[in-house]
């Protein structure tokens, strides 16, 4: 991966993506994968990656006393949808929060296993307490705002703890998964499958070429998956 430092948070671009003769999408061929490419994105896209590194600035205090080094923002693109996602990381566990137009999807991994907000901390008991609720709001800091609130509710497991129930609910949401039929898949799952999505391309990255075609192979819902996807996908099984 290459850094670029732009004011206090660095971007990630993943040219590295392209350096096994894959050729992606036009889309992609020579773009540096961050929102400050082009004139015509940059004030398009400027007030939403404001929004996101005024959010961050409310959460890094407290990911920062538990010793989570911000480790760079990294943009995903296709199929006219645009993806930034925050990673902080401490050793073998991550917190990655993914942010379009307000915060989306929020992770907590631990080595290869993960696990979503909401799935976390309802399985702990806090579902009725929890505050982030993924509903977009005109005030962009309040989702942080909960989302800091919830992180009481993690400490334990997740921030001290040696997050042995994250492994198990990690295992158990995606038992969930498998066995719920298509069409309820489809409802409750376009956001997994997009961070599915996201773990085999970081499989592709480290050459884990079986596991990229499993975790393609395992996606139902085949709309989430855009031209690149299909080339890494085609890659990787060339490449067993």
């Amino acid at each position: 991966m290459n850094i670029k430092d732009k004011g206090k948070y660095h971007y990630i671009w993943s040219v590295k993506l392209f350096e096994v003769n894959v050729r992606p999408p036009k889309s992609y061929i020579n773009c540096k994968m961050s929102v400050y490419i082009t004139e015509s994105n940059r004030k398009k896209n400027l007030e939403p990656l404001a929004d996101l590194e005024k959010g961050l600035e409310i959460l890094e205090p407290f990911l920062k006393l538990y010793d989570f080094d911000f480790k760079g923002f990294e943009d995903f693109r296709g199929a006219g949808r645009h993806l930034t996602l925050a990673k902080f990381k401490n050793e073998r566990r991550e917190f990655i929060l993914g942010y379009r137009f307000s915060v989306g999807q929020i992770v907590y991994q631990f080595d290869n296993l993960s696990v979503g907000h909401d799935f976390y901390l309802d399985k702990l008991g806090f579902g009725s307490k929890k505050k982030f609720e993924g509903i977009q709001t005109d005030d962009k800091l309040l989702p942080f705002k909960y989302i800091l609130s919830d992180f009481d509710y993690l400490v334990d497991d997740f921030f001290e703890g040696e997050c042995i129930r994250l492994q198990a609910y990690s295992k158990l949401q995606d038992n969930i998964i498998k066995e719920y039929d298509k069409k309820a898949r489809k409802r409750y799952n376009s956001q997994f499958y997009e961070l599915r999505i996201l773990e085999a391309r970081s499989a592709f990255i480290n050459k884990n070429y079986k596991k990229s075609i499993e975790i393609y192979t395992s996606i139902d819902i085949k709309s989430v998956m855009n031209d690149l996807d299909e080339k890494l996908f085609e890659f990787c099984k060339r490449h067993l």
